[in-house]
């Protein structure tokens, strides 16, 4: 069992979840999908990720936010697509 930490909704987790997360930050969207989770609250989509999960997706996105300091372009909006089906390596 599972308690959604937003909603408090008690739920069975599953050992196939995926989740997708938004970030935003000065002007830039990265949103990631196919996050392999712990568990995705079905009533209000909150993800319970693990925190290797959770910190390599950081480590992914992290320099995207620090756009301006590198490049002249506009700022981007990025899309990261894991597939389902690709067992997780931590």
């Amino acid at each position: 069992m599972a308690i959604c930490s937003i909603c408090s909704y008690e739920f069975e987790s599953s050992d196939n979840a995926f989740a997708t997360q938004v970030y935003r930050r000065n002007g830039i969207i990265v949103t990631v999908t196919g996050i392999p989770a712990t568990a995705v609250c079905p009533r209000c989509g909150n993800a319970i990720l693990e925190w290797q999960v959770a910190q390599q997706v950081e480590t992914l996105i992290l320099p995207l936010f620090q756009w301006e300091d590198t490049y002249t372009l506009p700022k981007p909006i990025v899309t990261i697509t894991f597939p389902e089906h690709a067992p997780l390596a931590i």
